[in-house]
C-alpha cells in the first residue's frame, strides 16, 4: 500500500467524511446532514482541522483535530481522532495516521492529546499506544431495546408524570413550553450541570449563542426535548437525538440542577422522551456515561438499559 496523502477537508467533503466515519466503525453510523451542520456552526473561538487521508487517490480516512478558546483552557486540551474505513485496517497505518494528526495537534500549542476507541476496537487502541497515548477514562454505552421495553416504558413514564406533579413539577416539551427566556433558561441549567460530570479534559464554558445553534441542530427536534419545570424554571431536562439520514437514536443529555437531585426527577424526564421514543416506533436507542457517573449509571440500569461495546479514551502529554 502506498503511503498515504493528507489534504485539507472543505464544508464539501462533510458527507465523504460521514461515510468515512460510519465505514470505520459501523454500529454508530454518522449522519451526513447532522456532520455539515456541525461543521458549518463550530463554536466561537475554538480551533479545529479536518482531513481526509488518501492512498493511491482513493480517501481511506477522515481525520481531524479540536481545542477550545487558549484563554479558557491555557494548556489547549485538544481532541485528536482518526477514522479509518474498515477495508484499509491496518495497525501500522492508523499509527501512522493518529502520529500524524497528533503533531499537527501539538504544533498548535496543545500540551494534552486526547483520543477515543471503541472497547472492540483492539487495533485503534493498539495504535493509538504506539502513538504514545495512554488508557485514561471510559465512556459506557447502553442499548434500549424499545421493541422489548415500549410498552412498561410507557407505563413507567405516566407513573413518574403523576408522582412528581404532586411535587409541583410539570413536565413538557421545549416545544411546548411558551417562555420567550427558554433557551437562555436551559443554558443556565445545561452550563451548571455539566460541571459535575466525570472529567479529565476541563469542560469548557459555552456561549448562549453556541448552545442556541446546537439546540438547533437538525438531529435535536424540540418535540422530542423534554424539561421538568418548577414554577418558570427548568429544573431538569432529557432530549434525544435523532439523525435525519441514517444512525442510531441517542439520548444526548440527562441533567438535574442539583438542588432538585434525589427526587425522581431526571428519571421522570428522561422517560418521557424514551416512552415516546418507544410510541413513535424507533427500535433502540443508546446512551452513554462516563464510568464514574454512578447516578446516571444506576437510572440506566433501572430502566432497561443492556451494556455495549464503550469507549475508552486515552491521553498524550506533550513534552515541551
Amino acid at each position: 500500500m502506498s503511503d498515504p496523502v493528507m489534504r485539507v477537508a472543505t464544508l464539501d467533503d462533510a458527507p465523504l467524511a460521514a461515510d468515512l466515519m460510519t465505514a470505520s466503525y459501523p454500529l454508530h453510523a454518522m449522519d451526513p446532514i447532522v456532520t455539515r451542520y456541525r461543521w458549518e456552526k463550530t463554536r466561537r473561538g475554538w480551533s479545529v482541522a479536518r482531513y481526509i487521508a488518501e492512498v493511491d487517490a482513493r480517501p481511506v480516512a477522515y481525520l481531524d483535530w479540536m481545542h477550545g478558546p487558549p484563554d479558557q483552557d491555557p494548556e489547549r486540551h485538544c481532541e485528536v481522532d482518526v477514522a479509518l474505513d474498515l477495508a484499509y485496517l491496518d495497525v501500522d497505518l492508523l499509527t501512522h495516521l493518529y502520529r500524524w494528526i497528533a503533531g499537527e495537534a501539538e504544533a498548535t500549542g496543545s500540551l494534552k492529546l486526547e483520543a477515543y476507541a471503541a472497547e472492540d476496537q483492539p487495533e485503534v487502541i493498539e495504535a493509538l499506544e504506539r502513538a504514545g497515548f495512554e488508557r485514561d477514562r471510559l465512556e459506557k454505552v447502553w442499548e434500549l431495546d424499545l421493541r422489548e421495553r415500549g410498552d412498561q416504558l410507557v407505563r413507567d413514564a405516566s407513573e413518574a408524570r403523576s408522582e412528581v406533579a404532586k411535587a409541583g413539577i410539570r413536565l413538557l416539551t421545549v416545544a411546548d413550553w411558551r417562555d420567550p427566556l427558554a433557551l437562555p433558561k436551559l443554558h443556565v441549567l445545561d452550563d451548571s450541570t455539566r460541571k459535575d460530570i466525570p472529567t479529565t479534559f476541563p469542560i469548557l464554558p459555552e456561549r448562549l449563542e453556541d448552545f442556541t445553534r446546537r439546540a438547533s441542530a437538525p438531529d435535536r427536534p424540540h418535540d422530542i426535548w423534554w424539561i421538568a419545570l418548577a414554577g418558570d424554571r427548568p429544573v431538569a431536562m432529557s432530549y434525544l437525538r435523532v439523525p435525519p439520514v441514517r444512525g442510531n437514536a441517542w439520548t444526548g443529555y440527562t441533567c438535574c440542577a442539583r438542588d432538585y437531585r434525589g427526587r425522581g426527577i431526571a428519571r421522570a424526564v428522561k422517560l418521557q422522551s424514551l416512552a415516546q421514543a418507544a410510541e413513535r416506533g424507533l427500535p433502540f436507542v443508546y446512551t452513554d456515561n462516563d464510568s464514574e457517573n454512578a447516578p446516571m449509571l444506576h437510572i440506566n440500569e433501572k430502566l432497561g438499559y443492556r451494556p455495549r461495546p464503550g469507549f475508552v479514551s486515552l491521553l498524550k502529554r506533550v513534552n515541551k
